[in-house]
C-alpha cells in the first residue's frame, strides 16, 4: 500500500558568511531610507526619492550613508550613491575606494555606475532591480566587438550582485505587477513603505549565524541609531 504522505520541502541552505553579510547590509540600506521616508516623489514636497546607500569598508564595517536628495537640492545628480561616495571621499581625503562595497536599495543608474567604476569600488550589492535604468555596471563590462563596430569592456570592473534577502525579492515582485508606474513613484507607495519597514525590523531582530558577522551587525545597528531621522542631510 502506497503512503499518501507528502514529503516536506527541504529547508533552504544556510547563507555563507558573505551572503549573510550582504543580507543585513541590504536591510541597513533600506532602514536608512525608512528613517526618512518620503510619502511622495513630488519635487516641491519631498527630499527626493526613497533610495539610499551605505558604504562598507574592506574590514566589513559600515562607514558612510547617503539618501537621494534630488528634489531638496534641485540637482538631479544627487542620487544616494553619489552623495555617499562624495561625502566619504571628502571626509577622509581618500582618492579611491579599493576593497569597499556599496549596498544600495535600487540598482544603480548609468551615472552612478560610472562613478562607482571610476572610484574603484570593489563590489556593488543592490536590493531592487530597475528594469528601465538598471544593468548599467554590466553594460560597462560588456564586450560588443563581436557585433561589428562594437566596443571593448571598460578597463575597470566592479563586481555586482543582487542582495539575497527576501525583501528585495518581494520589492521586485510588487513592482512587476505595477510596471506602468515609474519606479520612483512606486517607491513612495504604501506597499514599498511596508516592505522597507519589514527590512528595518529584520535588521533590528536578526541574529547572525557567524560570530564575525554578529559583531558587524551590532556595529551597523549602532551606526543606524546615530543617523538623523529627518531630512537633515542636504
Amino acid at each position: 500500500m502506497l503512503s499518501s504522505a507528502v514529503a516536506s520541502p527541504a529547508p533552504p541552505a544556510p547563507l555563507s558568511l558573505q551572503a549573510e553579510r550582504d543580507q543585513f547590509y541590504a536591510w541597513l540600506a533600506d532602514a536608512v531610507v525608512y528613517q526618512d521616508w518620503q510619502p511622495t516623489s513630488q519635487p516641491d514636497s519631498s527630499r527626493g526619492f526613497n533610495i539610499g546607500s551605505v558604504l562598507v569598508n574592506p574590514d566589513g564595517y559600515v562607514v558612510q550613508w547617503g539618501r537621494n536628495s534630488v528634489n531638496a537640492t534641485r540637482n538631479l545628480t544627487q542620487h544616494g550613491e553619489v552623495r555617499l561616495v562624495q561625502a566619504y571621499l571628502q571626509r577622509t581625503r581618500q582618492v579611491a575606494l579599493r576593497g569597499y562595497t556599496v549596498y544600495t536599495t535600487l540598482e544603480p543608474c548609468a551615472m552612478c555606475a560610472g562613478m562607482l567604476t571610476l572610484t574603484q569600488v570593489a563590489r556593488v550589492v543592490y536590493g531592487q532591480r530597475d528594469p528601465a535604468y538598471g544593468d548599467a555596471l554590466q553594460r560597462l563590462q560588456l564586450d560588443s566587438r563581436a557585433c561589428g563596430r562594437g566596443y571593448a569592456p571598460y578597463p575597470r570592473t566592479v563586481a555586482v550582485a543582487q542582495a539575497p534577502d527576501e525583501v528585495s525579492r518581494q520589492l521586485d515582485d510588487a513592482y512587476r505587477s505595477r510596471t506602468a508606474l515609474p519606479i520612483v513613484r512606486f517607491l513612495a507607495t504604501p506597499t514599498a513603505r511596508r516592505l522597507y519597514a519589514q527590512a528595518a525590523r529584520q535588521l533590528a531582530q536578526y541574529q547572525a549565524r557567524y560570530p564575525a558577522n554578529q559583531v558587524r551587525l551590532d556595529s551597523a545597528r549602532r551606526y543606524l541609531a546615530r543617523l538623523p531621522k529627518q531630512a537633515a542631510d542636504y
